[in-house]
């Protein structure tokens, strides 16, 4: 080796700088490196292969931050905290027959499918059955109201957890067991806040459940990271709460783990008669979505209808959190 030819030449008590520049000179000279030889390049890490593997809920922190700015840094204003493009974002209408170059704004395209205008647009484009739309409108008027079928639903485009969402059949919400009137729904949206009316509304007909002795559709959720569907969650709903859940892998076998800690287990439940055409529409959505998103779907008597995307669930389990989470990084190690 270069190292013991060196101390031979210079002695034992050579000075350490020396000995390095010598070895270095030597092992040039013999066409390979040294231990002792200062490295001419730098090599380039990813910072990915340095960084230990995140948690699927580490994903969606992440992922509420750069697309949602959630939550809120010290000093950033509620009404600024956006850039120009992201507020062009929130009221843009995209259409099903636009080409792909116009719903890829940018990088976070992803996020202008969460509103829900635009998700049933994006669903139809790529072969997915919606719930027939009956109008969209702003701080809808008592006439626009009365005028809907005995059975249909309103949301509005932006929004979670039901908020602002009345499922109605004959004059009774069912979501709330009460009854309906037009005059609370305008109520509602002008105590939702001063830009509230400013959100627009869906009126969609009601989803009929391939089951029978459910009022409500049955909600089946894909958890998609592209052409892969991790799980899929059914939730048994009788009103705003959910009265339980239970997860499945795509070949219909339960997981022994609950997987999410907010909704309690329900009974076992056959798969639905849909679930191959599900399960394709979900793939087929995901591969075009290109990072994970929730793809809800509910099983009628005609077949699987879309409902919505959801970009950051929570409550998961520690088993779900590393499943999902080393999913995401197989699938799409750079994708927010």
């Amino acid at each position: 080796m270069p190292c013991a030819r060196v101390a031979h030449e210079l002695g034992a008590h050579a000075c350490p700088r020396d000995m390095a520049q010598t070895a270095e000179t030597l092992a040039a000279s013999e066409g390979r490196l040294d231990l002792l030889a200062r490295p001419r390049y730098r090599a380039r890490v990813s910072p990915f292969s340095m960084q230990p593997r995140q948690t699927f809920s580490q994903r969606l922190d992440h992922r509420l931050r750069l697309w949602w700015a959630y939550p809120p840094r010290r000093g950033e204003w509620l009404t600024f905290r956006y850039r120009p493009h992201q507020l062009r974002e929130r009221y843009t209408r995209r259409r099903r027959d636009e080409a792909d170059d116009v719903w890829r704004c940018c990088a976070l395209w992803q996020r202008t499918l969460i509103n829900k205008w635009n998700s049933r647009e994006f669903a139809v484009k790529h072969g997915a059955r919606v719930p027939d739309l009956y109008w969209c409108a702003r701080l809808p008027s008592r006439r626009r109201l009365r005028r809907l079928p005995e059975q249909f639903v309103l949301r509005p485009v932006a929004g979670t957890s039901r908020q602002g969402v009345y499922v109605v059949a004959h004059g009774r919400d069912l979501l709330r067991n009460a009854p309906f009137t037009g005059a609370e729904v305008r109520r509602s949206i002008l105590r939702a806040g001063k830009m509230a009316w400013t959100i627009p509304i869906l009126a969609e007909e009601l989803v009929r459940s391939d089951d029978a002795d459910q009022q409500l559709p049955v909600e089946y959720k894909c958890h998609t990271f592209g052409d892969v569907i991790a799980a899929v969650q059914v939730i048994e709903r009788t009103g705003l709460r959910a009265q339980g859940h239970r997860f499945y892998t795509p070949d219909w076998r339960p997981f022994s783990d609950p997987m999410n800690t907010d909704v309690p287990e329900a009974e076992l439940r056959n798969p639905p008669r849909c679930l191959n055409e599900m399960l394709e529409l979900a793939a087929r959505l995901g591969t075009a979505i290109g990072t994970y998103m929730r793809v809800d779907f509910f099983a009628s008597d005609v077949g699987c209808v879309f409902n919505e995307f959801a970009s950051t669930p929570r409550h998961f389990t520690p088993f779900c959190d590393e499943l999902f989470g080393a999913l995401w990084d197989d699938k799409f190690p750079s994708a927010s």
